[in-house]
């Protein structure tokens, strides 16, 4: 594979994830917004943390997208957009989506060239943050 269709390969995923980041945000942001019961408080207020926190990472891929000579997606993965109404079917939901997003990373990792540093060193971050978000829920969910 040449280096243009390599990176082309690359700028795909990245958009991939970008529709995708889009997409968890709105869906942390919703669930925030839904959550009820005890602790709803709390649990809200950390949801609408890692609803930023996804912009963050949108904001990281399109600049990278950039980077390589790309433009950035503007769709939203709707497939990602899944509504829960109780606090074990929105804990649940987050959760798979949370392990998803660390496969797909971590693929994503895996085709980047490690002389690209900032690039690598950028999902290995959003990768970090991933793996924080998933830990938070399960600790929540038991």
């Amino acid at each position: 594979m040449s280096k243009s269709q390599s990176t082309a390969k690359i700028i795909k995923h990245l958009n991939q994830l970008l529709a995708q980041e889009h997409a968890c945000a709105i869906r942390y942001a919703t669930h925030a917004a839904i959550v009820s019961g005890p602790y709803a408080e709390q649990i809200s207020a950390r949801l609408k943390e890692i609803s930023t926190d996804e912009l963050l990472h949108a904001e990281t891929l399109r600049g990278r997208v950039l980077a390589l000579g790309g433009t950035p997606t503007m769709e939203v993965a709707v497939k990602d957009l899944i509504p829960a109404k109780t606090l074990t079917k929105i804990l649940s939901v987050n959760i798979k989506e949370e392990k998803q997003a660390i496969v797909e990373y971590t693929a994503l990792l895996k085709m980047i060239p490690k002389e690209n540093v900032i690039l690598y060193q950028s999902i290995e971050e959003i990768i970090r943050d991933e793996q924080e978000h998933l830990e938070e829920l399960e600790a929540l969910r038991s």
